[in-house]
């Protein structure tokens, strides 16, 4: 975890630590710190950083590199990061990953996330999604156009689609369609792959940027 005491105080590291028994959390106040703990410590999994460090992509790529990691996750309380370092950040297909971590939640919904994060998952809250998709457009990926119809998006994929951009787990995801676990993680792979981006919170944020009003395909295989 990157930042201050402020930022995350002892107790908070004492209860991941608690939670999580076989993960070690520490705290660097600064890049030269985590320098000074990787000899040590090795590459980290994934690096937490308080947001208020991070005004440009070149600080993400800076405190990723410190750190050994591709997944990067800010934390913040009140206020979220700057909208637009977002949207350049989550729209970028290169490491690191990046992920968020609201700090002002109950202590459960917190562990939640963070176990979540360990598990490789990447986290973006769904009112910053809507509050990034207000701001303007979303950038259509790279891979080619965003009409539904084109990417040929079966009417399966449409509706895990719908759900994962609702922030449902893939646990949930297959309840509700009556699916194994397994074949929800198949879906995603392929939405992923159709829709040009590098994740699934990629894919939420094209769902909910053109997704909605674009229609449901017609195919149901």
């Amino acid at each position: 975890m990157l930042g201050s005491e402020f930022c995350f105080p002892n107790d908070l590291l004492r209860t991941l630590c608690a939670e999580f028994d076989s993960v070690l959390f520490t705290r660097a106040k600064d890049l030269a710190d985590i320098g000074r703990l990787k000899p040590e410590r090795g590459d980290v999994p994934l690096l937490i950083v308080d947001e208020a460090y991070i005004e440009t992509q070149a600080d993400m790529l800076a405190a990723a590199q410190a750190a050994g990691t591709d997944m990067l996750v800010l934390a913040y309380g009140g206020h979220p990061p700057d909208h637009e370092l977002l949207r350049q950040g989550l729209n970028d297909h290169d490491p690191p990953r990046l992920g968020l971590l609201p700090l002002n939640v109950r202590i459960d919904v917190l562990l939640a996330m963070v176990r979540l994060l360990l598990c490789g998952e990447i986290l973006v809250p769904e009112p910053i999604l809507r509050a990034l998709l207000s701001a303007g457009p979303v950038a259509a990926p790279r891979n080619g156009p965003a009409d539904p119809a084109i990417r040929d998006l079966t009417r399966r994929e449409w509706e895990v689609l719908a759900l994962i951009a609702k922030g449902k787990q893939n646990k949930i995801v297959a309840a509700e369609l009556g699916l194994s676990e397994h074949t929800v993680k198949l879906h995603i792979h392929h939405l992923i792959n159709k829709l040009g981006v590098s994740n699934r919170t990629g894919a939420a944020i094209w769902f909910l940027a053109q997704g909605e009003a674009g229609g449901t395909p017609t195919s149901s295989t």
